[in-house]
């Protein structure tokens, strides 16, 4: 995992106890199952999979929603070498990864985070308190930015070295 492991990290959310259950069923192996190695699972037959499983471990039968949860935790799509990432695979299987989702080691699922969203404005004015407040009317468009003043731009490179 990239982040340090630190005991005690926080409850594993609902999402991941039930997709490292799914994923180590028995009875589920031929839609979706670990890789030999166990650093990644696959999900064989896409329409079967949402159609058969998902509904008993979750509360819709779509695929996409499943994929965009995945991706929110950090999970990966795997292109194999072979394909390029540019043909569709001849079979329906799809394989996912996360650094700390791996076969054996269910301890690490505390260490595997849902993304933050967008921060609201109300949520970033903290963050830059010398910006004026929208005020209502936008004003005249004649304005333009002539009168505003701009903070200089933010150095994001500050801190870092060759070795980072």
């Amino acid at each position: 995992c990239p982040q340090a492991i630190v005991p005690g990290a926080g409850p594993v959310p609902a999402f991941l106890t039930k997709l490292w259950t799914l994923v180590g069923d028995p009875e589920t192996n031929h839609l979706i199952c670990w890789s030999p190695n166990g650093t990644s699972f696959h999900v064989r037959d896409q329409g079967r999979f949402a159609k058969e499983v998902l509904p008993k471990y979750f509360k819709h039968n779509n695929m996409a929603s499943f994929v965009r949860q995945l991706n929110m935790y950090g999970f990966r799509k795997v292109v194999s070498i072979e394909q390029g990432g540019l043909v569709k695979p001849d079979r329906d299987d799809t394989e996912f990864q996360h650094l700390c989702f791996l076969r054996g080691h269910e301890h690490l699922l505390e260490h595997i985070k849902r993304k933050v969203g967008p921060l609201l404005p109300a949520q970033l004015q903290p963050l830059f308190p010398s910006q004026p407040q929208p005020q209502g009317e936008q004003g005249s468009r004649d304005e333009g930015l002539a009168g505003s003043e701009l903070s200089p731009p933010l150095d994001t490179t500050a801190g870092l070295s060759a070795e980072e």
